[in-house]
């Protein structure tokens, strides 16, 4: 009798210490390791589906996200479509090089889990199409106001450092993977970014010979953020409900250079540890067991 106070005070410190240890264990996830691969959708002599596959299975990911939308990946896979490959091989269904890629390599690792963070667009391909001729026209118009001198001093001075970094983004686009993704085109890409929501939109509004793209170009860039908040806000919930994974984004190129800003927050940091693709092929994530 006279031993049942201590008796409690200990099986009391001893289920404190292991609510303490366990509450411990979950409150501080560790952080995911995420490689961001930028890519150039359709693919060039060096950026191919082999090259595309041979570094995710290298990385050998846990989680793979994509810029699709839900209707195109649903229960951790990408939906099959009968006669794809076929179709694919002859010519007359050119699907993204990382949608065959990461296909291919689901097939052979069952157990990786791949998921949207797209936003859904209605009639995607009609979409892309038309914006992609209404780009094309733009930037030629851009090009003849230049030309015909139809520039103050300072915008047509503007206009030559936004199109000189412009070309060189062009040509990048024919490299390989790996230098596609190195840093200083990130940079490269963030300041396009900048002059197109700036310069480039402030010159579309006022000059006359480009004011018919101002309604487009006004909502394609408004459209831009937004789809660029919800991707964000997807990945975030990916990352959210994971721990200690190694996680793959594969994105179109002018997308990464936003994507690694948001994860860079210093609120993403209990969250998502950054790796470099290059280092990530050269040091690959080992395998928990």
């Amino acid at each position: 009798m006279v031993y049942k106070p201590y008796f409690k005070i200990w099986t009391g410190w001893l289920l404190l210490s292991c609510l303490l240890l366990f509450s411990g264990l979950y409150a501080n996830p560790s952080p995911n390791r995420v490689i961001i691969i930028g890519t150039k959708h359709n693919g060039n002599k060096m950026l191919t589906v082999k090259s595309m596959y041979n570094a995710i299975n290298r990385i050998n990911p846990d989680l793979i996200l994509m810029e699709l939308d839900s209707t195109i990946i649903t229960n951790c896979s990408i939906n099959k479509v009968w006669g794809a490959q076929t179709a694919e091989w002859l010519g007359i269904w050119k699907n993204p090089i990382e949608y065959r890629a990461v296909r291919k390599y689901q097939k052979k690792n069952k157990q990786v889990c791949i998921s949207p963070f797209d936003v859904f667009i209605p009639n995607r391909k009609t979409y892309i199409a038309y914006h992609q001729a209404m780009e094309k026209s733009h930037q030629e118009t851009l090009s003849k106001v230049y030309q015909q001198g139809l520039m103050n001093n300072s915008e047509s001075a503007e206009y030559e450092k936004y199109s000189e970094i412009n070309n060189a983004f062009m040509q990048l686009l024919d490299s390989s993977l790996i230098q596609m993704n190195r840093s200083t085109l990130t940079d490269t890409i963030e300041n396009i970014l900048y002059k197109e929501k700036h310069f480039i939109r402030r010159l579309t509004l006022q000059n006359p010979a480009l004011q018919p793209f101002g309604n487009w170009y006004n909502a394609q860039l408004d459209f831009w953020d937004e789809r660029s908040a919800a991707m964000n806000k997807k990945i975030w919930d990916q990352l959210n409900a994971n721990s200690n994974k190694t996680i793959v984004i594969i994105t179109g190129l002018l997308h990464k250079a936003e994507i690694e800003n948001f994860l860079q927050k210093k609120e993403m940091v209990d969250l998502c540890k950054l790796i470099t693709l290059e280092s990530a092929l050269s040091n690959p994530p080992v395998p928990d067991f």
